[in-house]
């Protein structure tokens, strides 16, 4: 075992919530048990993706890995289940096989803070820097949402979670979450800013005319 390895410890999780806090781009993550894929056990795997519904990893450092090129390479899947269907003890996170409802355990994780010389990939500037509140985007596509905001819809930037997820309101009176990776979106450029701004001045000088 490396000194890296022997200086890092398993986070300790409390509870659903918790556990989807400190899943993000970069955690690690290593599978003590599992009742189907015992071949899993013991590969640490680094988070790529994360969804509302759940999160995408692959195996660290073997980018043709099965496990890293499954699911069309997006890695391997792993839905979060309702809060009911998880044990946390201490650092030990156990998922509840829900197929069988018999208490059974699919599988049990452990989850370690990211590195941090992490790939490039996961050197990117965090959502809530990068979109303040107040940030103007435009939303280019929401095809997995079944009641999708219209592409081309402009908003603005209320608040981004600790997942990453852009809440916004948008201007036909919609407020919804914006999902980086899943949804597509960007923010408006200066001259859009500009027109808008001008259009706003324009608004306000053509209101009504209160007499003397």
């Amino acid at each position: 075992m490396t000194a890296e390895k022997k200086d890092r410890k398993p986070l300790q999780i409390k509870n659903l919530a918790d556990l989807k806090r400190h899943i993000r781009l970069g955690t690690e993550l290593v599978a003590t048990a599992h009742q189907y894929h015992p071949d899993i056990v013991g590969l640490t795997r680094v988070v790529t993706k994360v969804q509302t519904n759940g999160f995408y990893s692959k195996i660290k450092d073997q980018p043709d890995h099965k496990w890293s090129t499954c699911n069309h390479g997006a890695g391997f899947w792993s839905p979060y289940n309702k809060a009911g269907a998880y044990r946390f003890t201490g650092t030990a996170i156990q998922v509840l096989n829900t197929r069988k409802n018999d208490g059974s355990v699919l599988y049990e994780m452990e989850l370690y803070d990211s590195e941090q010389n992490m790939s490039e990939q996961n050197k990117e500037v965090p959502y809530k820097e990068a979109y303040p509140p107040g940030t103007r985007i435009m939303l280019l596509g929401m095809e997995n949402d079944p009641n999708p905001v219209e592409s081309g819809t402009r908003g603005t930037v209320r608040v981004v979670d600790d997942i990453g997820t852009l809440h916004c309101d948008f201007d036909n009176g919609r407020s919804l979450g914006v999902v980086p990776g899943e949804d597509s979106f960007r923010k408006l450029t200066d001259e859009e800013l500009a027109e808008e701004q001008a259009e706003d001045m324009s608004e306000d000088e053509s209101g009504p005319v209160m007499g003397m």
